[in-house]
C-alpha cells in the first residue's frame, strides 16, 4: 500500500465524480473524512487515490461510517473506546 499520509488533505469523490468531503486523518485502516460538519471513517480497501483526489469505491453506509469515526474522535480525546 502507498504511504497513507499521501491520502491526507484530498477531496473525496464518489464514483460519479461528486465531491463528498475532504480527507483529514488516518486511524488504523480507516480514512477519516469530513463531510459538512460531520466525520466519517471509510476503510482503505474501499478507496483509491487518483491524481489529487480520492475515489470511494462502492456504496458508503454513512451510518456505519459515522459510528467508525466515533472511535477515532474518542481516541483524539484520549479515550480508547475499548
Amino acid at each position: 500500500m502507498p504511504k497513507k499520509l499521501n491520502y491526507i488533505a484530498r477531496f473525496v469523490i464518489d464514483s460519479e465524480g461528486n465531491r463528498i468531503g475532504e480527507s483529514i486523518s488516518i486511524y488504523k485502516d480507516l480514512l477519516i473524512i469530513r463531510k459538512e460538519n460531520e466525520f466519517y471513517a471509510i476503510p482503505f480497501r474501499h478507496i483509491e487515490k487518483k491524481d489529487e483526489n480520492i475515489i470511494v469505491k462502492g456504496v458508503i453506509e454513512w451510518g456505519n461510517a459515522k459510528k467508525l469515526a466515533e472511535e477515532w474522535k474518542n481516541a483524539q480525546n484520549g479515550y480508547s473506546g475499548e
